[in-house]
């Protein structure tokens, strides 16, 4: 689930960090305001919960949005994540 994640993503424009090495998808914000206002609309609007992961868990200026998908998650949802993740960052 996460391979098809981040190929999705990559394949939609919104690159995943390359640092992931697990399950992990963290998806590069850089700005503390942003990534809570993104992971607030998704779950808002979409009932997509995604956890901002800023300062002081991660330097300022890496924050991020880390996603952390899961065998039950269908093919279905992860596409209607990346939909709402499109719209969400072109508002944001």
């Amino acid at each position: 689930r996460a391979r098809k994640l981040k190929h999705r993503m990559t394949k939609a424009g919104r690159e995943p960090m390359s640092c992931s090495t697990t399950h992990i998808v963290p998806l590069l914000i850089g700005d503390a305001k942003r990534c809570k206002a993104i992971s607030d609309a998704l779950l808002t609007n979409y009932g997509i919960y995604v956890q901002p992961i800023n300062y002081p868990t991660v330097s300022v200026g890496t924050e991020r949005l880390r996603f952390a998908p899961t065998p039950y998650h269908t093919d279905g949802m992860i596409e209607d994540l990346i939909k709402a993740l499109k719209e969400v960052m072109n508002e944001y």
